[in-house]
């Protein structure tokens, strides 16, 4: 499957927004604004839709597994 020059950048933003998370110095705003999104509500979306979750369910199940 091939993708696109927007989806692979957004791709790699989304596995940055996964590390942030995981190092759980940042809350989502100011992931959001780290990795250029106008607002919470388009990263959360993008996450979701990247990650088939929420970035809040991502961070418990991170904490969950640790």
């Amino acid at each position: 499957m091939q993708t696109g020059v927007l989806e692979a950048f957004k791709s790699l933003k989304i596995e940055q927004a996964k590390t942030y998370i995981r190092d759980g110095r940042y809350n989502f705003t100011e992931i959001a604004a780290m990795l250029g999104y106008a607002s919470i509500h388009y990263f959360s979306r993008d996450f979701k839709k990247t990650v088939g979750m929420p970035p809040s369910d991502y961070a418990k199940s991170v904490k969950a597994r640790l």
